[in-house]
Order: structure tokens, then C-alpha cells, then sequence
């Protein structure tokens, strides 16, 4: 199987307002004093593969847009040579890092103080003493899987706090002096490596800075332990004040607790909420299962974007949110339609209402002690704090713990003074922000990483081996079969259709519908109460079409009460004549056949969800930077057929996105005409 190189010549579509600040950017340079740009930053080392190789001083060309000068001159100071950022408080000896031909697996001995960055994809077992990384205490023969990419900042593994319980084999460990943690490493494999097949933008995130060293090693695999780096290089650390409420929080006393996470945006919110649950599942292996309720749409930890979810976890989660997918048990989850509760506050209170109920119904009736972690959107201000209030008279929370300068907002969101709530006021911390974040890399927005969490649903497969997560990059989503679901006749699939927040008629609702993200949701029909059951029985012999408002007012989706959202899909195409669906979803046809067995009712409903550009146009039919007929660089056939896209490919706009649009004036309201 052939993988893409970073030296492809493919570039991620620009917006028409990026592509004229490109070429204003080039004239900029070419009118400069010497007519080119003067090199950014000279490296002093270069990564291939596992190996670090010291090279000559070579110009870096910069991949930042903030690195290029903007007159086009490189200051005298960016030629002298980076210092080195220390990641990992590591250093290597021959035996203190061996890798073993017989069993593909690498022997890591850690002393107390010292600490490893690994980038990349590995499983790591605990054989002697005890290790923590991102929260998590993992004891002897204790192992895990973990996911980092450069997308989010990458976790640290060090010696775990010293226990009275935890014992060293130290027949094992003591060679060339005592260690107190030995652990060893071995390859895994998900598929995500190959999520720049579909989506190029994200092609460097398993590879490490440019300007790194990294261990030496005759293994050459998918992780790659990072000693130093000059780039930029995030580490997933906290601040030193977290510390002590992450162990109150984590104790079993006064449990089960209720634990709610408020803060503004990139505060560090899901990153002390994962510690938090990391600590809770490790540390406390005797009690029940940690409850996540997860009620930011726009960045959910477990889900695709527009959800909000309730999870039963069990061990440890060290993956970003888009390798999440099979990490927990979803007990329920909701489509909301949107990125941000601002849109249909109603709707998302009722979503959350019903999870809370979920809830405690899993504590009341099934009698499970499960601590409960709700994590916030980050909007605290004005209507964002009255839906704050309203979620903390919904969740009724033990502790509420304020990230940021939050102070303000403990005396109005808490009730009648909430004396039996403990506040827990930290300070902000920024360990959970992704790299786009730092100056000098690569940059990825939150939009960026919606895009990739969503493509990655999409391209996720079953594992029956149950090793982990799974995922399948080698086919486009066009080039997969789609699934046939039939909603007219008496053989139909879909019982249902709906549209976000939109009443239109009848005969648009294909349009509206093809080519968009949607949920299916599943209603039992023992439910009567549900007004859904009874509208689809009044309108049985009629197209399935219920507009917006039908029944509560809150954006024509369904009640919260009583309906489930079983996944997401992409609507391919519609057969308008022989009234069928064409369905693209990680969901097989077996499990939708299933719930169709037992008697539930399908529907489907639009939201306001983003499209990713990558689920519905492979870039590799044509690919940008081959020579067209003329001879010439161009976007290619590929590219010519995508009207609203253009490229960059040698510094050169390409496609028929690059132009730029030119108004009309012979369309114009009254009051604009000239008199």
C-alpha cells in the first residue's frame, strides 16, 4: 500500500479571501529590495524516521503564514540558529532504552524525575513500578493504548507519585543503578496514520518537528519518542494548582459526586475534565464506572460535532476527541443541530434534561454509584450564563469547578447560594490547546479540527477483534457503495424527515436534503405518548416530510424525550423517483435492519452540520500540480470541475474558485439605484 509523502505538491482548497491575501502576499515579496525572501530559520537537525541525523545548516522554508516577513525581508535575528526546546527530561543509555528484534517491542526504564514525549500511535505496558500520563496511574501489568498527534498538545509519561502499595521488581530493574519504572512500547496500528489520503491538510500530524531529536533506535514504527524539537512543540502538561483538587475531586469520599466544569473558550476545560476521569478510573479501580456528560456541541471529547452525549467509562482515554469513537459505552446521545447552544437554547436544554435523567435512572434504578463529569461549552457570557444557571438546576451538581476568571459567575449560576455546593475557582490553563494555538506551527483552527473529527467518523470501521479503534482512509466516501433506504412504499426504511429550524415545501425537501450531514434517530412505537408516533401514523400513506415547528416549536427536530439518536450519515444522493436514500454511515445495514426488526421507527434529520469539502470530493481524481495539455501547472480536470474551490500549487491561484467575484449592477434595490 502506497502512502503520500509531505513533499506532495496537493494543498488544502483556500477561501477566494485567502488566495488574495496570497498574491497580495507575493507582490509584496517580489517588490522587495532583492526580489526574494530571505529564509526563516536554519536547522540544526533532521528527523528520518527513528533515527536523528545532524546535517548542515539549511534554510527552512516557513509553513506558518505568521513566519513570513511582511515586507518580504527576514529580520538578521532569524538567521542565527534556534535553540533547541527540551520535551522529554529523558536521556538515553544502552539500557535504559532497548529494543527487542524478538518480540517488535521497545524496554523503557524511567528513574524518578525523568520524563518521555512520544508522538504517535503505541501500547504501553507497566511490567514493573507504576507510570502516569495524562492523568492516568497505570500499575503493574497494566497496559493502554495511546493516540497523539500533533494536533493536540502530546502527553508526558513520568514515574508515578510514590505509594506505599506499589512495588518495584527490582531483580528487574536494578542494572547500572535502580529504576522505579519500567514499561515497554509496541507498534499499533488504527489506520488514522492515513487520514491525509482524503484530507492532505492534516498529512504531517503523525510526524514529528522537523527540527527534532528523537531517540535513538533500530526500530522504525508508528510512534517516535522526542527529546528536543526547535519548532514549537506543545506537551500536555497542567498547571501545579490543579493538583490537589484533582485529588479531592478523585477521592472516593462523599461519592458518587456530581462534578461541573465551567470556563470561558481554551481555558483547558476537557483537558482538567479527561484528567480528572483518567485519575478517577485508575486510582479508584474498585468503584463503578465514570459517567461523562458532555454537553459542548461545538468540541464534544467523544462524539462528532452537534452532539451532546452521555458515556460510561471504564479505563483510561488518552486519544484526541476524533479517535474516541469506540473508547466509551454511549448510553445516550443527542443531535443538536448545531455548534453552539446560542442557536436553540430551548432545544439544548431539553437535551440535556433528558440525559440527566438518563442519568439518574442508571444510578436509581440499576443501582450504579457513578460519579458524573459534565463538561461546558466554553460561552459564559450574557445568555451563556442564564443557560449555565439553568444546567446547574438541571444536573444539581456536589462541585462545580471554575477554570479562568470565572469568579463572577459562581454568584449567579448557583442557586439560593448554594451552600452545599463546593466551588473549586483553578486557574486557567492551556495544556489542552492544539498546536494551531502556539505561534510558529502548524495551524489548526477550531473549524480545522471539527473537519477532521468529522471525517474520521465517517471513515471509522468495525473491529471485531475489539483491539482499539479502527478507521479506513484507502477508499473515498464515493468510492464506498452507499446504503439504499427506501422512504416511500410499504417497504420503506425511513419513516420520517425533518429539517432544522426551516419550514419550505414538500418538493424541495430532496434539495434541501441532498449532500448534507444528517442524524438517524430512532423512536419505539410502544411510545405513544410521543407526538411523533402519532403524526406518522396520521400521515402513513403520505410522503414522510414533517416540517419545521411541527410539534414543541424548537427547530423542527424531534422532542428530546423519548427519541434516540442511533449515528450520523451523509445523504450521497436521492432516487427521487423510486423514493430512496442514498446513505453513507459507518452504521452497517445489519444494525439498522435490527432496530427495524424490533419495531423502531427511522427518521432522518438535517441539521446545521458542517461539510467537510474532503467527504465529498476526492482531490486524488484530480490532482492539483499536474501538467495539463498546454504543458502548464494547473489544477487539473479535477480542479477545473470544482467551481468553488481554488488551490495553491507553486505559489501559483489555481481553479475556478481564484477568481475573484465581480458584482452585478444591473440587479439592484431601489434605494440603491442612482437618481
Amino acid at each position: 500500500m502506497s502512502k503520500r509523502t509531505s513533499d506532495s505538491k496537493v494543498k488544502a482548497p483556500l477561501s477566494a479571501l485567502a488566495a488574495r491575501r496570497l498574491r497580495q502576499q507575493q507582490q509584496e515579496q517580489a517588490e522587495s529590495p532583492n526580489g526574494a525572501s530571505t529564509p526563516v530559520a536554519e536547522a540544526v537537525s533532521i528527523h528520518t524516521k527513528d533515527t536523528q541525523t545532524t546535517a548542515p545548516t539549511t534554510p527552512l522554508k516557513s509553513r506558518s503564514p505568521s513566519a513570513i516577513p511582511k515586507d518580504g525581508i527576514a529580520d538578521a535575528s532569524d538567521a542565527d540558529t534556534p535553540t533547541p526546546r527540551q520535551l522529554s527530561n529523558f536521556v538515553q543509555t544502552g539500557d535504559n532504552y532497548v529494543y527487542n528484534t524478538q518480540t517488535s517491542e521497545t524496554v523503557v526504564k524511567l528513574r524518578r524525575g525523568e520524563s518521555l514525549v512520544i508522538q504517535g500511535e503505541y501500547r504501553v505496558l507497566v511490567t514493573s513500578g507504576g507510570i502516569s500520563i495524562c492523568g492516568a496511574i497505570l500499575e503493574t501489568s497494566a497496559s493502554i493504548d495511546v493516540i497523539a498527534p500533533s494536533t493536540q498538545a502530546l502527553p508526558v509519561i513520568e514515574c508515578a507519585p510514590k505509594s506505599k502499595k506499589r512495588k518495584v521488581d527490582k531483580a528487574a530493574a536494578r542494572k547500572d543503578g535502580e529504576y522505579d519504572a519500567i514499561f515497554t512500547l509496541r507498534n499499533t496500528q488504527s489506520g488514522l496514520n492515513d487520514i491525509g489520503r482524503i484530507c492532505p491538510r492534516f498529512d504531517r500530524i503523525w510526524k514529528p518537528p522537523l527540527t527534532s531529536t528523537t531517540v535513538k533506535s533500530r526500530a522504525s514504527g508508528s510512534f517516535t519518542p522526542i527529546l528536543s524539537a526547535t519548532q514549537v512543540t506543545p506537551i500536555l502538561t497542567i498547571p501545579p494548582s490543579w493538583q490537589a483538587p484533582l485529588t479531592t475531586l478523585a477521592s472516593p469520599k462523599q461519592s458518587p459526586k456530581v462534578i461541573f466544569i465551567i470556563g470561558g473558550k481554551s481555558v483547558g476545560k476537557s483537558t482538567f475534565g479527561r484528567y480528572l476521569l483518567n485519575t478517577l478510573v485508575t486510582t479508584n479501580p474498585q468503584q463503578s464506572p465514570v459517567a461523562y456528560l458532555d454537553l459542548d456541541p461545538g468540541q464534544p471529547s467523544f462524539t462528532p460535532p452537534c452532539m451532546l452525549s452521555l458515556h460510561k467509562i471504564a479505563s483510561p482515554v488518552i486519544s484526541p476527541p476524533f479517535a474516541t469513537f469506540t473508547s466509551t459505552e454511549i448510553v445516550r446521545q443527542h443531535h443538536v443541530g448545531y455548534i453552539s447552544p446560542r442557536e436553540d437554547p430551548k432545544y439544548y436544554l431539553r437535551c440535556a434534561a433528558d440525559l440527566m435523567r438518563e442519568y439518574r435512572r442508571l444510578t436509581d434504578e440499576e443501582g450504579e454509584r457513578m460519579t458524573l463529569i459534565v463538561n461546558t461549552c466554553g460561552w459564559i457570557k450574557g445568555l451563556g450564563r442564564e443557560l449555565l444557571q439553568e444546567l446547574v438546576s438541571v444536573c444539581e451538581p456536589t462541585d462545580i469547578v471554575g477554570l479562568g476568571d470565572v469568579d463572577g459567575v459562581f454568584a449567579e449560576i448557583i442557586p439560593g447560594g448554594g451552600k452545599s455546593i463546593k466551588r473549586h475557582l483553578l486557574e486557567a490553563g492551556g495544556a489542552g490547546q492544539a498546536v494551531g494555538n502556539t505561534p510558529g506551527c502548524q495551524a489548526f483552527t477550531p473549524a480545522d479540527l471539527r473537519m477532521l473529527q468529522t471525517i474520521a467518523y465517517f471513515h471509522q470501521c468495525s473491529n471485531p477483534d475489539d483491539n482499539g479503534p479502527s478507521f479506513d482512509f484507502e477508499n473515498h466516501l464515493t468510492a464506498i457503495p452507499p446504503l439504499l433506504a427506501a422512504y416511500k412504499g410499504p417497504a420503506k426504511v425511513i419513516h420520517g424527515l425533518t429539517i432544522l429550524d426551516t419550514t419550505i415545501q414538500p418538493d424541495l425537501f430532496p434539495t434541501a436534503l441532498n449532500a448534507t450531514i444528517v442524524s438517524i434517530k430512532l423512536i419505539n412505537p410502544t411510545n405513544t405518548d410521543h407526538p411523533t408516533i402519532q403524526y406518522l401514523e396520521d400521515h402513513d400513506h403520505e410522503t414522510p416530510y414533517i416540517s419545521a415547528n411541527r410539534f414543541d416549536g424548537t427547530s423542527g427536530m424531534l422532542p428530546a424525550e423519548g427519541t434516540v439518536t442511533a449515528g450520523m450519515a451523509v445523504v450521497r444522493g436521492i432516487d427521487e423517483e423510486n423514493g430512496e436514500l442514498q446513505l453513507l454511515t459507518p452504521m452497517g445495514d445489519d444494525e439498522i435492519n435490527g432496530f427495524l426488526e424490533d419495531g423502531w421507527r427511522v427518521l432522518v434529520c438535517r441539521g446545521r452540520d458542517e461539510m467537510p469539502v474532503y467527504l465529498m470530493w476526492d482531490w486524488r481524481d484530480g490532482r492539483v500540480g499536474r501538467k495539463n495539455v498546454n504543458g502548464r501547472r494547473g489544477a487539473g480536470s479535477g480542479g477545473e470541475k470544482m467551481p468553488y474551490l481554488d488551490f495553491v500549487d507553486g505559489g501559483e491561484v489555481t481553479g475556478k474558485g481564484a477568481k475573484e467575484w465581480k458584482v452585478r449592477r444591473n440587479i439592484m434595490r431601489r434605494s440603491q439605484q442612482r437618481r
